[in-house]
């Protein structure tokens, strides 16, 4: 009997592109097991969305000087265009912005409320003198108290993982201005998750087929008891709280984005013209919801608590928390530029190949490092080598010979193939339910080793030359084998597995393929050249560009050139003396005290009788010269991208050109090239940014 399974995502924040940590992280996996799903024959609902009213969102939007709006519209389309090219479809991708999902949130609101699960309290919340508001758990970085991680999250520390309370943060700053965070008294709705703490931890025991990542760090998030946590937060930008007295208040994203799951799947079923459609669905219990672990805590105990709040609506069946996919030693990062975007990546490999490589390293246990050379060995030797290049083989072998494939009974040779193929089978099914997808990968590919094995003992080639009749089985023997490989790595690499069915077959694959394989099919095999390709990486380049974070101590109107100034700048571990030509653009009482970014490797010139011992870096546009700018220390190293700085002595003018320093499309912040990419600038994993928005595209000297 065929299963209801519904499968989400966690809702990706609308505030950026989509980096390949995000889709190793929840979206690849939530995908592969979509299509095994239905593959298998099971009826499935895939449910995934933009999650627009989050903090980040009101950040990035005050930072471009923007309404949160036009961010989110701009993300959603992106973020669904981006998941599609790497093959990714959804049956529905929602917004919470929708109307419908502020109608299901505010109604699940007040059954809690009547049910006795939430209480209106006052708490100390973090406030900015200096913008004279309060602010949200996200609007508050600070060191971390149990990692030391220096921007850690007022609600949570990207490094380790676990989820902090702005009080907790050593230095607890505003994430806008960088003012030192007060804290102060106000009221908010409080969800009253201490009452279920019993039943959630009674709940977590029982799932002894969750990954031990997940169980473990859910038991011992409650260790201390489960807290009871504010759902409402002084903000604009959100679904309004419907509670009398709470005028103003906005429910809190970790509680409201939580609903979109079934939000959406409401309006999908409304929208396929069933409207009970989503509630049959998940009636049948089978839930999995697929996420990066630092969504774990709400997933796995939140989200089960409120559900046993309502009383509405079946708990998760299984919580898949990947690690943390890293790159250069440092985990792929949205807000803090760290690693490639979807769409830069795919200017590099095609889809094929990102996705075959990211499946081989998930994170399902522990980190993952991602490197291009290694998903250039991987795919060029086994998705294109082993696989690629037995596909090729036999069907160039079999139309160059003019054998028409016929079944027929085999030798020992054939038996042993079939029984091996059949033992592979229910090991890769057995992963494939357990969600141990890099397993099934590696079963596959003893699987490719075993059939290339069969195909060079079978010498089919002699059997030819020696008028041998049985060899028309031996090609259909070698493309069933062939047959079984192609279903078994679909979920992972669709397209190109059903290119490969196309070839055997000239048709699509069918719906059930599994069901295929048992069946004594024929073929009509057609050589359509190579099915994938191999990949070209040059190497990559290194940044010879020594860029620092400065702050001038000192600004003064050069004495013997009336367009140019004469600064110090500290650089942290010593000043130096720059002359630059921003006079006409910044008054001298303006500077002192003003961070900048400075090119510390360009060679020393004489300008009007003072030595330059360097260059600051401004965006010019026909308004003027806008510095480059950053929150960071004076002497905080700045990256371009995640490049270090790997050359040697000095460089000059002519160098600099090289990196094509321009501000980005929104003229906001500023990028470079290196190799055949545009990167942003970094420092300390935040992006620097110039001090006033400029023209898009605008260069920088």
């Amino acid at each position: 009997m065929n299963r209801k399974v519904v499968i989400n995502c966690a809702l990706p924040y609308a505030n950026g592109p989509l980096h390949i940590g995000h889709i190793a992280g929840a979206y690849l996996s939530g995908d592969i097991f979509n299509r095994y799903q239905r593959m298998i024959g099971n009826e499935v609902m895939f449910i995934c969305g933009s999650d627009e009213y989050g903090t980040p969102i009101s950040i990035q939007a005050e930072k471009e000087k923007v309404s949160p709006k036009e961010i989110v519209e701009k993300y959603h389309r992106e973020h669904r265009k981006t998941m599609e090219s790497i093959d990714i479809f959804f049956d529905y991708f929602g917004r919470t912005t929708d109307p419908e999902h502020s109608e299901f949130v505010e109604d699940f609101f007040r059954d809690l409320e009547k049910s006795g699960y939430l209480e209106k309290r006052k708490m100390i919340s973090a406030y900015c003198p200096n913008e004279g508001r309060f602010l949200p758990d996200r609007y508050v970085n600070g060191t971390c108290p149990r990692c030391g991680y220096e921007n850690a999250r007022g609600d949570q520390c990207d490094e380790c993982g676990r989820t902090n309370d702005p009080q907790d943060l050593i230095n607890p700053r505003c994430a806008i201005c960088g003012s030192p965070a007060e804290f102060r008294e106000t009221d908010h709705v409080f969800f009253l998750a201490s009452k279920l703490e019993g039943r959630i931890r009674e709940w977590l025991e029982g799932k002894k087929e969750w990954r031990e990542n997940v169980r473990s760090f859910s038991l011992n998030m409650i260790q201390g008891g489960l807290k009871d946590r504010a759902i409402t937060r002084d903000i604009d930008w959100g679904v309004p709280a419907p509670m009398e007295g709470m005028e103003g208040k906005r429910i809190y994203v970790w509680f409201e984005a939580l609903l979109g799951y079934l939000s959406f799947a409401r309006k999908y079923s409304r929208e396929k013209g069933e409207s009970d459609y989503w509630l049959n669905m998940y009636s049948g219990g089978h839930t999995f919801y697929f996420l990066g672990k630092d969504n774990i805590f709400f997933h796995a105990i939140l989200l089960p608590a409120m559900h046993m709040a309502s009383g509405k609506y079946p708990l998760p069946e299984r919580v898949d928390a990947n690690e943390y996919l890293r790159f250069n030693g440092q985990k792929f990062s949205k807000s803090r530029g760290i690693g490639y975007s979807v769409d830069d990546i795919l200017k590099i490999v095609d889809k094929d190949s990102l996705r075959f490589y990211l499946s081989s390293i998930l994170p399902e246990s522990s980190d993952s490092d991602f490197t291009l050379n290694e998903m250039k060995e991987k795919v060029n030797s086994e998705l294109n080598g082993k696989y690629g290049n037995l596909v090729n083989r036999v069907i160039s072998f079999a139309e160059g010979k003019g054998i028409h494939p016929e079944y027929g009974e085999g030798d020992d040779l054939d038996s042993t193939l079939e029984a091996g193929l059949t033992k592979f089978l229910s090991s890769y099914l057995e992963a494939m339910e357990r969600l141990e997808f890099r397993r099934a990968i590696s079963l596959w590919l003893e699987a490719v080793k075993s059939v290339n094995s069969y195909f060079n003992d079978a010498k089919p080639w002699d059997m030819v030359k020696n008028h041998d009749p049985k060899v028309s089985a031996r090609i259909w023997h070698s493309l069933k084998a062939i047959e079984y490989l192609t279903v078994t790595i679909y979920p992972f690499v669709p397209s190109g597995a059903e290119r490969v069915w196309d070839s055997l077959h000239g048709v699509n694959m069918p719906d059930l393929p599994l069901k295929h394989l048992e069946e004594v099919c024929t073929f009509s095999i057609r050589n359509t050249g190579p099915v994938f390709k191999k990949i070209e990486i040059e190497e990559e380049e290194g940044n010879e560009l020594n860029l620092v974070v400065g702050k001038i101590i000192m600004a003064e109107n050069h004495p013997n050139a009336d367009s140019l100034l004469h600064l110090k700048v500290d650089l942290g571990f010593n000043v130096i003396d720059l002359v630059a030509g921003i006079k006409k653009y910044y008054d001298l009482k303006d500077l002192e005290g003003k961070k900048i970014i400075v090119v510390k490797n360009l060679k020393h010139s004489k300008i009007r009788g003072i030595e330059s011992q360097g260059m600051l870096l401004a965006a010019q546009d026909s308004r003027g010269a806008h510095l480059l700018t950053s929150d960071e220390k004076e002497g905080t190293e700045v990256l371009i991208g995640e490049h270090r700085y790997s050359g040697e002595g000095k460089i000059s003018i002519d160098d600099l050109k090289r990196y094509d320093l321009k501000a980005d499309n929104e003229g906001l912040y500023p990028t470079a090239v290196i190799g055949r990419d545009r990167l942003y600038m970094t420092a300390n994993g935040k992006r620097v940014y110039i001090d006033e928005k400029v023209e898009g595209k605008s260069q920088i000297r």
